[in-house]
């Protein structure tokens, strides 16, 4: 059978009918005798299908493609039966799907006629795709299904093989075996069946033939006269009969027990593989169980380890713990002598110079912050090493909390927030006053820290088991990702290096644990930008005292004593005492210092902390006029504004860090050759490397030295005044440049003018008149006179310097340059220019001018006597670029990343001071653009200059005065 025509046409459209109804016949009557008829006219209703119901149930019909594969879809998807499609398809052969042709095939037909006389038809039926018979015997036949359009699932595909194992269920004998070889659906060129079924059972003929040729000889035997005739036909016929049914079970039985055979082998052969496949599996098992013995193995040792290193570490967390409770105790002696030692020195206040007294002060807090971190250290590690022990005695909250609230009422009106207490007075709580006290102290101290609007209420109430206060406050709030963490030891909701407020991470930690050591417990509830809420809750009775926690030592007995004020002071920021009334030491204004003499130099000093700013304003003042910020981002403003000649920056600070500080410096044109030292507490390496190549002068760790401070910032502002010298005599060195340039081109026009004049003087004085001789001596001295002019113009042009940027004329400026350079071009080299950017960009034209002449004079020094020097510009995007390129020696790869610091030359000793690309590459930065430079030894160098056609405003200090040295190391882009 091969395919129909048609199939090699192109595909029809979506909507051409091509599929007859018959096709899918067996599908509607499956469901409809399924589910109902009701329930199919729901789903043909409620799915819209484009078609009703009765013109698909009209047999002479046909649908398209698209139509037949949107109900398979929608029949299969209601049905909820994986098996739907597969079993609607066997339907095909039932008389209800193929009527009175059911019964005729099943009497006159035998499975194989069916199967090719089907196939045969199928492309009456179906216009898309068809049949091939590849291959067919009695009980097996290999098929080809090609369609045209490729369908878009596998439901049509599932429905021919359910079709082609029906076939056999005419004749009551089993579903045929369908197996497929490859799907067009999923690739293949064509579908491919092979399907295999039983043969019907031979007809018993022997029985009526014996019969038959019985009667026969009867007749001839009752012919001849031989017996009677009834009784030879009779018998004879009998005896045939029997002979022929003895014949038919002889077959039968053969049949039968060739059958039996092929069953009995294929037991066999199943037996065999159901023994190697026990084999394999008890393989399998032993090789498991193996596996199964090594990972036990295995996870014992890891458990062992594990074991081991939990102890270990067990053993570490004991012996850190101890440490920090011996550290903090040893540590808590000499500390207490210093207290004692600024109380009594604070007491001869009228005695002391102010300044020792403003010093005093400022030790007696810094000393208080040390004791309560020591102290709050001391509390965690008896808590962690379960060595605290609680003197449990009732305590009325209420009470409680209105005792300790005054100093922080100061704080709140000084912050200009206000504070309150809610409640009345609840039930008395057993709990050890002290540890209560660090804890309010703590909830406090963070509320007002972080409270800058609005205030802070303070809330206690009772329920029947528990007592509860709640610190609300209208901050910031905190993050959901931070509140999951904020209790854990050593966490802060702020991290980085923008911290708005220090601390060390311990302080809610020691809240949260001393509560649950007294069976309470602490909550928070946050949200940005509307505050935050803290609960505690502290049980009633004495249900939840722990004896073993219980305190038994006197409270004579107990080590020395430090005072209250002591022991909690530094939790909320102090208040100064040498400033203002209720000046906050936190958040204490900067103010500047005018210095020993107006013509000190400036230096700005950026630090958070109140107390460590005035020490070091104080301490520069006596040699500097200084500047002080109170953060990185005011510390950037006032160095734009003022532009200090030195900065002292600390790292860590609210707003703006100090490296994000240095890095907004350092991109800005006006403050990329401040020196910047960085002050920081941390000393690793790692932290000097990263400030150092973000561009910082020197770095400093805390605590530092004033001498080696002072010694620092000395040597950084000599180093600049150096800078700013060798700048100058870059400058001079290219104005003398300059000058023996024009001396060189003038000093040709000059003689022509002079020879030009003798003639005259002569010719006027002999009183002769010689029209053609005067005419041509003018002529002359007219040509010469241009040329001088021409010449200090170019002059004047290069030189001339703006204080803001002028509109100039990239073309204009590298001629002007070209000019002057024109009289140490040798004869040998030759300067090509191809100019494309004729617009006009703003800038100093002067300092440009200076640019193209160290490029240029660097060019033409690389190509020696001979050689090509080239000058280029084009506009790209909102850019100029100029190119000049030579192909002179080129230089060395491991000279290139050096070519931009200062000082730094490839030529010989005192040939150059080595700042001319350095002072280039300032004034391009200066103006907004980028330079770069490639080589190549013994082919050439080509630099590279961009410029914004429309630059930012360019400083007003004009020329290239101070910090016209780059002050850290370049790197080429």
């Amino acid at each position: 059978m091969t395919v129909p025509a048609d199939l090699a046409t192109a595909p029809p459209a979506p909507d051409t009918p091509e599929i007859s109804v018959r096709m899918f016949r067996a599908l509607l009557l499956h469901y409809e005798r399924t589910y109902g008829r009701e329930r199919l006219q729901r789903v043909w209703r409620r799915e819209g299908l484009p078609l009703s119901l009765e013109y698909v149930e009209t047999l002479t019909n046909f649908v398209s493609l698209h139509f037949t594969e949107r109900l398979f879809d929608v029949l299969d998807r209601d049905s909820g039966d994986p098996d739907f499609i597969t079993k609607a398809g066997r339907r095909i052969a039932s008389p209800e799907a193929v009527g009175f042709l059911f019964y005729m095939m099943k009497a006159l037909a035998t499975p194989r006629s069916v199967y090719e006389r089907a196939l045969e038809l199928d492309h009456t039926y179906n216009r898309v795709g068809g049949f091939r018979i590849l291959q067919i015997t009695d009980s097996w036949v290999k098929v080809q299904y090609s369609s045209r359009i490729r369908e878009s699932n596998r439901n049509l595909c599932r429905t021919r093989q359910a079709n082609l194992s029906a076939f056999p269920t005419v004749w009551s004998l089993p579903l045929a075996e369908v197996k497929e070889v490859q799907c067009q659906v999923e690739g293949a060129p064509c579908c491919e069946y092979e399907c295999h079924w039983q043969n019907l059972p031979p007809l018993a003929w022997r029985f009526f033939a014996g019969g038959l040729v019985g009667m026969l000889a009867g007749l001839a035997s009752s012919t001849l006269d031989l017996a009677p005739p009834v009784f030879a036909v009779t018998s004879l016929g009998a005896a045939g009969v029997a002979a022929g049914a003895w014949l038919d079970t002889r077959t039968a039985l053969r049949r039968k027990d060739v059958q039996l055979s092929e069953q009995h082998q294929g037991l066999r052969t199943s037996l065999e593989d159901l023994q190697r496949r026990n084999e394999e599996i008890f393989r399998a098992n032993v090789a498991l169980e193996d596996r199964v013995a090594e990972r036990t193995q295995a996870l014992s040792e890891a458990n062992a380890k594990l074991e081991q290193s939990l102890t270990r570490q067990q053993e570490l967390d004991r012996l850190k713990s101890e440490f920090f409770d011996n550290v903090s105790h040893e540590l808590r002696t000499p500390l207490t002598l210093i207290l004692l030692t600024l109380e009594s020195l604070q007491k001869r206040a009228e005695s002391l110079p102010p300044v020792v007294d403003q010093h005093v002060a400022t030790m007696e807090r810094s000393a208080q912050r040390l004791l309560r971190l020591i102290n709050n250290l001391l509390d965690l590690a008896q808590l962690e090493s379960g060595k605290a022990r609680l003197r449990y005695q009732p305590l009325e909250l209420h009470g409680f909390l209105s005792s300790v609230l005054p100093p922080f009422f100061t704080m709140a009106e000084r912050q200009g927030v206000w504070l309150k207490l809610e409640g009345s007075e609840v039930t008395p709580v057993q709990v050890d006053h002290e540890r209560m006290d660090i804890v309010f102290q703590n909830l406090l101290s963070n509320a007002l820290k972080f409270t800058h609007k609005g205030g802070v209420t303070v809330r206690v109430h009772e329920d029947a088991n528990d007592v509860h206060v709640e610190v609300e406050d209208t901050g910031p709030g905190i993050s959901p990702q931070d509140v999951a963490v904020i209790f854990d030891r050593f966490a802060q909701a702020d991290n980085s290096g923008t911290r708005r407020f220090g601390g060390t991470g311990i302080g809610l930690a020691l809240v949260k644990e001393t509560l649950e050591l007294h069976a309470g417990g602490i909550t928070v509830k946050s949200e940005l930008g509307k505050g935050s809420t803290f609960h505690v809750r502290l049980p009633k009775g004495t249900a939840h005292i722990r004896e073993e926690l219980r305190e038994r030592r006197r409270q004579d007995t107990l080590v020395l004593p430090v005072r209250r004020e002591r022991r909690i002071s530094g939790a909320f920021p102090a208040l100064e005492t040498g400033g203002p009334a209720g000046t906050v030491s936190s958040s204490a204004p900067a103010r500047d210092h005018a210095g020993p003499h107006p013509d000190a130099s400036r230096v700005l000093v950026v630090e958070d902390d109140a107390e460590i700013r005035r020490f070091i304003a104080g301490l520069l003042s006596q040699n500097y006029q200084v500047l002080e910020a109170v953060n990185g981002d005011d510390g950037r403003q006032r160095a734009l504004t003022e532009r200090p000649h030195l900065i002292v920056s600390d790292v860590m600070m609210p707003v703006m860090s100090g490296l994000q500080m240095l890095e907004a410096l350092r991109a800005d044109p006006r403050t990329v050759d401040i020196p910047i030292i960085l002050l920081t507490a941390r000393q690793e390496v790692s932290a000097k490397v990263e400030a150092l190549g973000t561009g910082a002068n020197d770095y400093l760790g805390k605590p530092f030295s004033p001498r080696e401070l002072m010694a620092r910032i000395e040597t950084q502002l000599r180093l600049r005044e150096a800078a700013v010298r060798a700048a100058e005599n870059e400058r001079l060195a290219a104005i003398g440049l300059l000058t023996s340039g024009f001396a060189h081109e003038v000093r040709n026009p000059l003689n022509g003018l002079m020879n030009a004049l003798q003639p005259l003087k002569d010719m006027l004085a002999s009183g002769a008149s010689d029209a053609e001789l005067g005419k041509a001596m003018l002529e002359v001295v007219e040509e010469c006179g241009q040329r001088i002019r021409h010449l200090a113009e170019s002059l004047l042009s290069f030189t001339r310097t703006s204080d803001t940027p002028v509109p100039l004329s990239l073309d204009a400026s590298l001629d002007s340059t070209l000019s002057v350079l024109a009289w140490k071009v040798p004869s040998g080299v030759t300067v090509e220019r191809a100019y494309q950017c004729h617009e006009m960009l703003m800038g100093d034209p002067g300092t440009l001018n200076q640019v193209w002449l160290n490029l240029l004079d660097n060019a033409l020094k690389a190509v020696g006597e001979r050689g090509l020097v080239k000058v280029a510009t084009v506009c790209k995007g909102d850019e100029a670029v100029v190119t000049i390129s030579d192909n002179g020696v080129g230089i060395r790869k491991e000279d290139m990343e050096r070519l931009f610091q200062p000082f730094f030359s490839t030529r010989a000793a005192g040939e150059g001071t080595g700042l001319g690309l350095a002072l280039s590459r300032r004034i391009i930065l200066r103006h907004g653009g980028h330079i770069s430079l490639s080589s190549t030894p013994g082919e050439g160098t080509q630099v590279e200059v961009r410029l914004p056609l429309r630059p930012p405003s360019l400083p007003t200090s004009g020329g290239l005065g101070e910090g016209a040295l780059e002050p850290r190391v370049g790197r080429l882009a």
